[in-house]
């Protein structure tokens, strides 16, 4: 303030003053009155989209932990969108400048999961040619959200507790550990608790990362958002060209359970839009025999057994037989994603990735 008084009083006694102190005085007036610091930028848009309460009250509550450094845990159903909501609580964060790193758990394989949550130093194992980081490295000032987390083995929710528990982590081969500023964001669509009391997930490691909770509803809980979610995937996926949903298609997705919720929804119109032939999307256009051979997997937990059906020769290769069939049947209904067709199976991914490999499925044979 005394440097911008002086440099105008300077001016004004300056002996051009009767001709420049009424544009001096302009100038100075409006650039004391200029706010000294821009005004903030607008809040971000959130990807979640829905109107409904649960949805509001969903949006509400990001809004007030955002800028918390607690551990987050999003449950939810598989396909209701949990990776969008750790990127709207992100995106609100004031980390919302630094790395988002989303991480599947299921989908790394046991041996590489130390170096790849926490890097390797040059030389550390066969094919380590050269130093680098880690997941946690990566995310350092920002968000590490971790997808499916109750598909860690027992070996790395030890190593994992350490890191949450120090704030620091310490390269494959390294000797020194190395400090993270890093908020833990988890999602599963498994009962956590559940696991705990049977003995697969450390007690220790829940009470870590399940600081606050966050659920998100099932689109069946709010099927007043249906029209609204199928006109922003439509015109997500066909632009300006997006065709329209006659009334009967309408009324026929909101009368429809989703067991695979938003991702469901998005597949089914997907379908339609590519095989529609003109602008407008008619009920016989939507294809739901896929979610209804899904669920049917769970309902043949039993099969009857004829009388008149011969036995088979060898009872374990019939069974074989019989597994390697609903498998391929579980991927090829779930688009050939691993996690999602281990759901609709009841097992874990950990289970279908070792029938996989035994039984030797190739996800596209």
């Amino acid at each position: 303030m005394r440097n911008r008084s002086v440099a105008f009083i300077a001016y004004a006694g300056a002996p051009s003053a009767s001709f420049a102190y009424p544009c001096a005085f302009s100038l100075f007036a409006e650039y004391m009155l200029r706010p000294s610091s821009a005004s903030p930028s607008p809040s971000p848009r959130f990807r979640l989209i829905g109107e409904a309460p649960s949805m509001r009250a969903l949006r509400e509550q990001i809004l007030r932990i955002a800028d918390s450094e607690a551990a987050v845990a999003i449950v939810g159903e598989s396909g209701s969108g949990k990776e969008l909501a750790a990127r709207d609580l992100h995106a609100h964060s004031r980390r919302h400048s630094h790395p988002f790193i989303a991480v599947n758990c299921g989908a790394i394989p046991e041996a590489l999961m130390e170096s790849e949550f926490f890097g390797h130093r040059r030389g550390a194992f066969t094919g380590a040619h050269e130093e680098r980081s880690g997941f946690f490295q990566a995310a350092h000032g920002g968000t590490l959200f971790l997808d499916e987390v109750a598909e860690l083995p027992p070996s790395m929710q030890v190593k994992l507790l350490r890191a949450l528990q120090e704030r620091s982590v310490r390269k494959l081969g390294g000797q020194r550990e190395e400090a993270v500023d890093v908020r833990i964001v988890s999602a599963t669509n498994r009962d956590l608790s559940d696991a705990v009391r049977r003995g697969e997930f450390r007690q220790d490691l829940y009470y870590r990362l399940q600081v606050i909770e966050l659920r998100l509803p099932t689109l069946r809980d709010r099927r007043q958002d249906i029209p609204l979610l199928c006109a922003a995937i439509l015109n997500r996926l066909a632009g300006d060209h997006q065709p329209k949903l006659s009334a009967a298609a309408m009324a026929r997705l909101c009368a429809h359970d989703f067991p695979g919720n938003v991702r469901e929804l998005e597949n089914i119109l997907e379908r339609a839009l590519a095989l529609v032939p003109d602008q407008m999307i008619e009920e016989e256009d939507l294809q739901f025999e896929p979610a209804l051979r899904l669920n049917a997997v769970h309902s043949s937990a039993v099969l009857p057994v004829h009388a008149d059906v011969a036995l088979p020769l060898s009872l374990p290769a019939h069974l074989c037989v019989v597994e390697r069939a609903l498998l391929r049947r579980a991927l090829r209904q779930a688009r050939f994603q691993r996690a999602q067709a281990a759901q609709l199976l009841g097992i874990s991914l950990r289970q279908l990735r070792y029938r996989m490999q035994r039984l030797a499925i190739h996800e596209y044979d």
